[in-house]
């Protein structure tokens, strides 16, 4: 259903594999997309492949997105391009061992704090310096980008003799545990102002980041999956879609599981 008038949408993380997919299916259904990721060039081509809108051009922003700086510049140029209609946090980043888990005790200082920065500080401050710009005739809508280890964490050692054998180590799980609460959170904090707030808990999907996972281990990993093979970005953005639009006029606090049936919520 196309949308009433014009909004903008702001997809973070939307030059990746999850993202691009996010941000073509917003902009078919009527958004002007902002696309912010760290990579400004990265961001401007990821927007100018999004079909096009109306009069209104789609535009990326490049920049740190843990920063409370990056954020304000992302909302003020989807504020500037239309009212804001639509936010979903797809960035994130998931590091390997040579596509394999990192143990615990091996995560240093650095890659801790940015596993949790990105994935967990940068989508709580584009809600802070969103929030008070967002209609609040109940069009506005923020998704975040969980996952299936935000309810059952990660695995055992690489080694481990019993399941699940997830590759993503226990700071990211970390990180999307607490999105998953900030989620819930915002969902009733933003509730007064008739902004809703759900999730998006995707099991493996097939992105690049899941390209750095050997392949001979990918048969193993889906072969956990009832439905035995991974998502595809398109069947995520299908979720985010539901979410963002009047379909889902009631749902907030939620989130959908896009997992193939592996673990239910």
């Amino acid at each position: 259903m196309p949308l009433r008038e014009p909004r903008s949408a702001i997809v973070t993380g939307g030059a990746g594999g999850i993202g691009t997919a996010i941000g073509r299916r917003l902009a078919m259904a009527g958004y002007i997309v902002i696309v912010a990721d760290a990579d400004a060039a990265e961001a401007e081509r990821a927007a100018s492949a999004l079909p096009p809108v109306g009069s209104g051009g789609h535009s990326g922003v490049g920049g740190d997105l843990t920063t409370v700086d990056a954020n304000r510049t992302v909302v003020d140029a989807a504020r500037e391009t239309a009212p804001i209609g639509a936010i979903v946090n797809a960035v994130g980043i998931s590091p390997k061992d040579d596509g394999h888990k990192q143990p615990f005790f091996d995560i240093s200082e650095g890659e801790r704090d940015a596993v949790l920065a990105v994935n967990l500080k940068a989508p709580f401050l584009l809600a802070q310096q969103a929030y008070p710009h967002l209609p609040e005739d109940g069009s506005a809508s923020i998704v975040n980008l969980l996952s299936i280890v935000a309810w059952m964490g990660t695995g055992g050692p690489v080694d481990a003799s019993f399941p699940p054998n997830i590759p993503s180590s226990a700071a990211y799980a970390a990180s999307k545990g607490g999105l998953r609460i900030l989620t819930a959170s915002l969902a009733r904090e933003l509730a007064p102002k008739g902004v809703r707030v759900n999730g998006v808990a995707p099991g493996f999907v097939a992105t690049p980041m899941m390209a750095a996972v050997p392949e001979h281990n990918v048969s193993e990993l889906a072969a956990q999956v009832p439905l035995q093979r991974f998502a595809t970005a398109d069947e995520v953005a299908d979720a985010v879609d539901f979410l963002v639009s009047d379909r889902a006029s009631y749902i907030t606090g939620e989130s959908i599981a896009v997992n193939g049936g592996w673990h239910t919520l």
